[in-house]
This record gives C-alpha cells, sequence and structure tokens, in this order.
C-alpha cells in the first residue's frame, strides 16, 4: 500500500521560545557566503521534547528527526508548524547545514499516523507501565534519593504520586505501575545537552536487570552536573519509537534533575508535569486582557506560558488537568462536555473528582465567533485539588480556546479588578456580559453538591471587533516647509447587530512637527467607515528622511495604530534646462536637408518633480522640420538627445538662422538655441 502523505497546513505557528541553534553548536561548519547549499529531502520519525527550566518560567521545543540510526536535529525556516509530537512519521524538505536539518517544506504520513493511533500502544488510557531507572555519574556523589523513596512518588496509594494523580484525574481510565532500578553509575558524567546519549547508556545500565518490551513509560532521574542543567524536567511530547537493549518499543521519556526530586511533593509536581508531556499535553497558560476577562475577538492578550496555577501543566502546582486537557485526550465522557452553540440554557456542574454528573460546559462565545469559554467547578477534594488557592473553590473556573490556543487551555481572569492569578474564577451572584458579542454568564450558586451556570445570549448578534484604520497620505514626499496631508480612514469593524461606537483620537506626528487639530472623537455606526483629513505642516528645518504620520484610534481603553510613512525631500529648486545644438554652423545646397543633434538637460534639484518638454522651430519660416521625437519627460538631472531635420527649399540662398526652442508644460518658453546655415549653390 502506497503511503498516503498530507502537507501540514500553510499557517505556521512559532513553538513558544523555539530557539534555532547555530549550525557551530552541532558541531557542523557554516557554509561560505558564496557556498550553495542544495536542497535534500529526508523521511523519518520525530521526536518533539519540551524543555522546562528549573523555575518553570521558560520553556522551549526541541525537534529531531530520527532515520534509521540517524537523529538529527530540525529547524523550521517558518516556524514549527502546529500539532506536531513525538511518533510521528514526516518528510521534510530543505537543506543541510552542519549536522542540523532546516526544514522548508514538511509533510505527515497520516497513513501511518492512523495505523499508530489504532495499535494503541502507548495509548493514554488504561494502566501505563512505567520504568523509573536512577542514573549516578562517575566521579559526583550519588544523590541522596531512594528507591524507596521515588516508588512513593511514582506509585504509592497512600500518599500522592503519579499513579494515584493519573487515577483520580482520569476518572479510573489511567493510572501507572512499573518499577524503580538503580542506582547504576554510567559510564561517564553526562552534560544536560547530551540527553540523548544519557537515556542510551542508561538502558544499557539496567539491561541485565530488565526486560524492555515490559514497560512504555522511562523515567530517568539523574544527578545535576557540575555546569549546571538548563532544565527541572524534560520529556518527549508523546511517544515514539524508542531503541532498547530488548528492540525497539513503542514508549515515552522524562529525564528528571535528582535535586528536584528530593522534596516528595515537590517530585509528585515535576512528575506530574513531565508525564503529562509524555500523554501529549502542552503548558497551561494564562492569557491576561488587562482590566477585562476577555478582549477582542480574536485579540492574543498577553500570553504566560506556565501561568495556570490550578493545574499541574502550569507553574508549579498539584492541581488537575484542565477539563479542555482531559477531553482531548479521552478522559472525559462525552455526556460529561456540554456544548452550548447560541441557545440559552441553565447547567449544573459537578466538582471534577465527582464520580458522575456534568464536568465541563463548553460555551461559544457569541453567535458567530469561533471562541469558546470551558467551564469547570473544583472543590478541595481529595489529595490533589485541596492544595490549590481557595477561591476558585466558590465559582466557575474558565478557560478560554480560539485560534491562538494551541494544544492546551489558556486559563482566563474573572476578577481582573485584582493583580493576583490566585483568583480567577467566576463568583456567584456575578455576570458576565461580554461586551464583544452577545453572550451573557451568570454563575447562580455553589455548594458541594454543584455549580448552577445561566447562559444568555442577545436578541441581536453583536460581535465588536478592534477598529481598522488606514492612513494616506496625498503625496509621496514633501520638502522642509511643506504642508503634507493625510487621508484617515476609520472603519468600525463591529457586526451589523451592535449600536455606534464613539472614538478618540489623537494624531501621531514627528517632533517638531505641528498638525491642525483632529476632531477630538468620532462617532460611527457598526461596519462603517468615516474619514478625516490630517493637515500636517513641516519645519523648514528638518533633516531629509523618513517620517512617520499617523493617528491612535481609543475606544473603551482599547487603542490601535495607523501610520503612513512621509519622505522628505530637499526643497524643490527650478533651473533653466540646458540646450545644445550641433553642428552650430553648416553650408549646404538649396533643395537639400540639413540634420541636427540636439541635447537637452533638466537642471532642476533633486527634490523636484519630472518636466515634459516640447520642441519647437519657427525659423527659418519656410523650411520645413522633422523630428525624432516630438517631446520628452525627465526627472531632475536627466538628459535626453533627439534629432531635428530642416528642408531647404530650391530657392534659397544666403545665411539663414536656424531657432530651437524648449517649452515647458505650466511654464511657457524654458530654453532656446540658434545655428547658422550658408545656402550655396
Amino acid at each position: 500500500m502506497s503511503r498516503m502523505w498530507s502537507m501540514v497546513a500553510a499557517m505556521w505557528l512559532a513553538a513558544c521560545s523555539t530557539q534555532v541553534s547555530s549550525p557551530q553548536e552541532h558541531g557542523g561548519a557554516a557554509p561560505r557566503a558564496d557556498e550553495v547549499v542544495p536542497r535534500e529531502e529526508w523521511e523519518g520519525e520525530l521526536e518533539v521534547l519540551v524543555v522546562d527550566s528549573p523555575s518553570l518560567r521558560e520553556s522551549r521545543l526541541a525537534y529531531f528527526l530520527i532515520e534509521g540510526n540517524q537523529r538529527h536535529p530540525v529547524v523550521f525556516s517558518r516556524g514549527a508548524p502546529e500539532g506536531l509530537r513525538s511518533g510521528l512519521k514526516l518528510r521534510l524538505r530543505g537543506r543541510r547545514v552542519g549536522h542540523q536539518l532546516v526544514a522548508e517544506e514538511v509533510e505527515v504520513d497520516t497513513h501511518a499516523a492512523a495505523l499508530h493511533a489504532a495499535a494503541g500502544t502507548c495509548g493514554v488510557t488504561g494502566v501505563q507501565r512505567s520504568l523509573v531507572i536512577l542514573a549516578a555519574f562517575p566521579g559526583m556523589p550519588v544523590p541522596a534519593i531512594t528507591p524507596e523513596g521515588m516508588r512513593e512518588v511514582f506509585f504509592s496509594t497512600t500518599r500522592r504520586s503519579l499513579a494515584g494523580f493519573w487515577q483520580e484525574v482520569s476518572e479510573g481510565r489511567t493510572s501507572t505501575t512499573g518499577d524503580v532500578v538503580g542506582w547504576y553509575t554510567l559510564d561517564r558524567a553526562y552534560s544536560c545537552n547530551d540527553t540523548d546519549a544519557m537515556r542510551s547508556a542508561a538502558l544499557r545500565a539496567a539491561d541485565a536487570d530488565v526486560d524492555f518490551t515490559r514497560y512504555d513509560r522511562i523515567f530517568i532521574v539523574h544527578p545535576e552536573p557540575e555546569e549546571g542543567c538548563f532544565y527541572a524536567g524534560l520529556a518527549t511530547l508523546s511517544c515514539g519509537a524508542l531503541p532498547t537493549p530488548d528492540g525497539t518499543v513503542s514508549g515515552s521519556t522524562a529525564w528528571l534533575v535528582a535535586r528536584f526530586m528530593g522534596q516528595h511533593d515537590r517530585a509528585v509536581e515535576l512528575v506530574t508535569h513531565e508525564a503529562g508531556h509524555n500523554l501529549s499535553l502542552n503548558h497551561a497558560r494564562s492569557r491576561d486582557f488587562g482590566a477585562e476577562p476577555l478582549g477582542y475577538l480574536g485579540a492574543q492578550g498577553v500570553l504566560t506560558e506556565y501561568g495556570n496555577l490550578f493545574s499541574t501543566m502550569g507553574y508549579w502546582n498539584l492541581g488537575h488537568y484542565s477539563v479542555q486537557d482531559k477531553a482531548r485526550i479521552g478522559w472525559l465522557e462525552p455526556a460529561s462536555v456540554a456544548e452550548v452553540d447560541g441557545v440559552d440554557g441553565t447547567f449544573t456542574l459537578a466538582p471534577v473528582v465527582s464520580s458522575g454528573g456534568l464536568k465541563a460546559l463548553k460555551v461559544r462565545r457569541g453567535s458567530t465567533s469561533g471562541g469558546w469559554l470551558w467551564l469547570e467547578y473544583r472543590q478541595p477534594v481529595g489529595p490533589y485539588d485541596e492544595t490549590l488557592a481557595p477561591q476558585v473553590f466558590g465559582g466557575a473556573l474558565v478557560h478560554y480556546e480560539d485560534e491562538v490556543t494551541r494544544d492546551g487551555s489558556d486559563l482566563v481572569d474573572f476578577t481582573p479588578e485584582t493583580t493576583s492569578w490566585s483568583d480567577p474564577a467566576l463568583l456567584p451572584g456575578r455576570t458576565w456580559d461580554d461586551p464583544y458579542s452577545n453572550l451573557s454568564v451568570t454563575v447562580g450558586s455553589a455548594t458541594s453538591a454543584g455549580l448552577t451556570v445561566h447562559v444568555r445570549y442577545g436578541d441581536k448578534p453583536c460581535v465588536r471587533a478592534p477598529p481598522e484604520v488606514r492612513v494616506t497620505s496625498f503625496s509621496a514626499t514633501d520638502s522642509p516647509g511643506g504642508r503634507p496631508e493625510f487621508e484617515i480612514a476609520l472603519t468600525n469593524k463591529d457586526s451589523t447587530g451592535c449600536g455606534p461606537s464613539r472614538f478618540q483620537l489623537g494624531a501621531i506626528i514627528p517632533d517638531g512637527w505641528s498638525s491642525d487639530p483632529l476632531p477630538a472623537q468620532l462617532t460611527i455606526a457598526a461596519s462603517s467607515t468615516a474619514y478625516v483629513t490630517l493637515q500636517t505642516y513641516v519645519p523648514y528645518r528638518v533633516e531629509p528622511g523618513l517620517y512617520t504620520v499617523g493617528v491612535d484610534v481609543t475606544r473603551d481603553g482599547y487603542t490601535v495604530q495607523g501610520t503612513s510613512m512621509m519622505k522628505i525631500v530637499e526643497r524643490c529648486i527650478p533651473s533653466p534646462p540646458t540646450l545644445r545644438l550641433s553642428p552650430g554652423t553648416v553650408t549646404a545646397a538649396p533643395g537639400t536637408s540639413v540634420t541636427w543633434t540636439v541635447d537637452v538637460t533638466n537642471n532642476d534639484s533633486a527634490s523636484c518633480n519630472w518636466v515634459w518638454y516640447d520642441f519647437v522651430s519657427t525659423q527659418p519660416a519656410a523650411w520645413e522640420t522633422a523630428w525624432s521625437d516630438w517631446g520628452v519627460n525627465l526627472p531632475p538631472g536627466g538628459a535626453f538627445t533627439f534629432t531635428m531635420t530642416k528642408s531647404i527649399p530650391v530657392s534659397a540662398s544666403g545665411r539663414h538662422t536656424v531657432d530651437l526652442q524648449l517649452h515647458q508644460e505650466d511654464f511657457g518658453l524654458a530654453a532656446s538655441a540658434t545655428a547658422t546655415v550658408e545656402v550655396v549653390k
């Protein structure tokens, strides 16, 4: 059967803080400036690593293509496509720089991906078979961590652990069992830049004691090297082909720095986070819109990669994975998720730790938008959520999903009046009327049994959007002392169901310039455009160059900006053109013709406009004149050569003066020249 390949969507999304390393970092030499690097094609399996800094404040993704026994670092010339994870079969086209592959085109083998999913190997439900390898480095003290302590972190049924966390959060769909082996002293001390080799060494060290075919989750606990380590934990995003001494298995890997594993609950926080990546989960972000819970539809807000304090996929905590994440990996029954799309209703959310009921309310934001609010209800029940900040237990925890959201969850703050992200829940008795759509959400009551939520859509769909501002200059250039004008077109992009809006205007002009005042504000109907003119004045003493002119437009504290570039050049200084007629004197017989070469040069300064010149000759009066060109358009400094031919009548004799006049459009006579013809029989 031939493989079925599909092109990854053309919209490339830059991975968060993805670092593109130089060729020298991978032992390769950079190509010379004059060296043409040929395009190549590669095919193999992708491995994606999520790198979590010790502070859980910074993250990056690293990509590798595995071709047989070769493992190549990959960077994407336009940013990594969305949805990449370990285990995908890829075809890449691009260029090789040292050991690094610079991918310009990406295709995913959808047939292989479907077979992999259907096989169910290393899945996200059922008992996950985990192996924890304790790997020491020669010449360094063995970390003060016991195998028994690690068994408690991973597999305890009486204390917080990965097994207990997955069992509770998945409602029994997933758990883990397994073994802890080691400490093994590896063959050398590995740096944190050499994790693949460290993994191979750890597997070799444990080979005599382990049948690797019995496991699909590998965790390597290792010391921090002397030069330090840029991660607390590092994990493969999902599973992939994992070579072991017992053959290749389908599995995931996580690397855990031992100094973060000594305190039990902190170790569980790190393990559940990295194991979440192994399940294909991304980070739990926060999304800040300042003084309001949500901004305009399509607005990004301020994203904080680990900003969610209520999911272990965010900043150090023991909270459940969000209901958004649970639904995506199949940890919620379809009946546990209610989708509300433009229809009013009242719903009761059960606590996420309860054994049944409605766990997630997915509400479309407005009647026509592509955004969704995910509502869930947390309670201080069980050993994990009970550790969270208490405000969240009194209302709805809300995450937002739109085109900005990756495969993850973005927490939004429904108490924006405080600066804290420890109190984001929408509380009972409060109604949120979305100022940018016709959605209204009210939390009615909160008890230990459930949270009541009322969803209502207004009669007229109103979707508010940022205004669009276009600034157009009436001329491309101007000069010191000039008065350039700009047209401002301001479009209210709200849908027609919205009422008029009032916009405040503020001129943007360069330092030292002045302008006539703009209207302080404009009231514009929805889906309509208003036009105003900005008259500016350029100082006489200003340096030539490019200057930015425009307007700030503000509504409800939200400002957009429109600008245009104006090129200031030296003032136009007109000068008479140069006109030369050659030859100056000529002898000819009656009945013949004489041809002159004419040279004309525009001597205006560089800031002047082009000039159209007409050619006229009236002397001698009875002589016919022919031209190679009838006129020319010249820029400042431009020159042109043409010919003028005069026919001499058979009756002519003696000396005659030939004239040539250069006429300038809208100006008149600009230059003249003469020549002499001696007619001799």
